[in-house]
């Protein structure tokens, strides 16, 4: 009997020690997969041709990939995977609710005004993108598995067509609205991520598969959820865009390592004889201008911007570093938010200048409309896009004016970054 006591008493230690301890407090850590959902099943565009979309169950469904990290205070931290790019989700709420008994969510991208709100429940997360400056019962369905590092269910089978190099793209090409732009793509086998650069910015880290004669590719950073869809033929590719689940259009590209867009200096004309003058509300409350006695003989960078533009903070991350070499710069930023309330633009101006850490001034320049901004500056011809960068000389005369922004998931970035210290340097700057 007191053997069998013992052997009892060794199992239960052995079982003990066996117990896999439970070394997170909220999701559990590593990969997830998210995916949403753009279209409804009766919502299916009956244009797109049937062998398009055969065998393709998530045609109309944009996947992302998350990672969950704990540091060693058993904090967690999300980010999003983006091809080679991390986006640090900026607020994490993490809570139950009563009423259903299910874990709740909420990830906050404060610099974008959005949320991914959610239930947790068995390794899955159910939820809905929100996105209130678009309108306020604007939502994207979402569904996140754990455990999963894939990014689109594809059909098994080999790549036969090579979509990796650069491509001559035209987007709306079926109709008057069409505009131009470059696809820089890098295809190893079945992945496959680049991004389409246009005359006023990029699409940014788009990540994604080749398989067959298509290609499918898709990026989410907070801001924006863009899906491209394309397939081969003749040595074109004729593709679908969507822009979340409020817009659409076919694009057609071909090879052509020789075409160039239209130079971004060369875009946005200075009125001549028109010197810079503007005076706007700061984020801190103070009324600021540019003939403030603080920038009196000295160059200035005017930073034109959204903060729910993912092109301007590539731009505003890029001015941080032109002012960390440039003390004798002046950097004024002119946001032109989606939402026409001053009350609640000021709270979002606030909240992405305590977000993004930069020191100069966050001023509210108007609504995001690019006809009426064009309006409010005299000395422009017209504002042809979010971000737009005007260098002005000591005595307020336009020295430069770069329209868009290149940023760091496009090839041109490198150039542009050199030339810009260089323009800086022969200004003694």
């Amino acid at each position: 009997m007191q053997k069998l006591s013992l052997w009892l008493v060794f199992i239960v230690m052995l079982t003990s020690c066996l117990e896999t301890p439970n070394n997170y407090t909220k999701l559990p850590p590593g990969k997830w997969r998210v995916v949403m959902k753009l279209t409804e099943p009766d919502q299916v565009d009956d244009s797109i041709p049937a062998a398009e979309t055969e065998g393709m169950n998530d045609y109309f469904k944009l996947p992302f990939n998350l990672d969950v990290v704990y540091d060693e205070n058993n904090n967690m931290d999300v980010y999003i995977i983006n091809g080679e790019e991390r986006i640090k989700v900026e607020s994490v709420n993490y809570g139950r609710d009563p009423r259903t008994a299910k874990d709740t969510l909420q990830f906050g991208f404060v610099a974008f005004d959005t949320t991914l709100d959610g239930f947790y429940e068995d390794n899955i997360i159910e939820g809905n993108w929100k996105v209130p400056n678009r309108n306020k019962d604007y939502k994207i369905k979402f569904i996140a598995y754990y455990g999963e590092s894939h990014r689109f269910d594809i059909p098994q089978v080999k790549s036969t067509s090579e979509f990796g190099g650069k491509w001559k793209v035209t987007f709306e090409y079926d109709n008057d609205d069409q505009y131009p732009a470059i696809g820089e793509f890098v295809q190893d086998g079945n992945k496959l991520s680049g991004t389409f650069i246009t005359e006023t910015g990029n699409y940014r880290y788009l990540d994604g598969n080749a398989y067959a004669d298509k290609m499918k590719l898709s990026v989410f950073d907070g801001a924006h959820a863009f899906l491209f869809s394309g397939k081969i033929s003749n040595d074109t590719i004729y593709g679908e865009f969507r822009s979340g689940k409020h817009y659409k259009s076919k694009w057609m590209a071909v090879r052509d390592e020789a075409f160039e867009l239209t130079n971004p200096y060369n875009m946005t004309k200075a009125v001549p004889n028109e010197k810079v003058d503007f005076s706007f509300v700061s984020s801190a409350n103070k009324t600021v201008s540019i003939n403030d006695a603080e920038y009196e003989g000295k160059y200035k960078l005017i930073n034109i911007m959204g903060t729910w533009c993912p092109n301007c903070r590539d731009e505003i991350n890029f001015l941080k570093e032109v002012q960390k070499y440039n003390n004798d710069i002046a950097i004024i930023s002119l946001a032109f938010e989606k939402y026409r309330d001053e009350k609640k633009a000021f709270s979002i101006l606030q909240k992405y200048k305590q977000e993004m850490a930069f020191n100069w001034p966050l001023l509210l320049g108007g609504y995001a409309d690019k006809e009426e901004t064009s309006k409010m500056f005299s000395f422009l011809d017209k504002i042809h896009s979010y971000p737009t960068l005007l260098l002005i000389d000591d005595k307020n005369n336009i020295v430069d004016i770069h329209t868009g922004f290149y940023g760091p998931a496009t090839s041109e970035y490198t150039t542009f970054r050199k030339d810009f210290f260089e323009k800086l340097k022969s200004l003694n700057l």
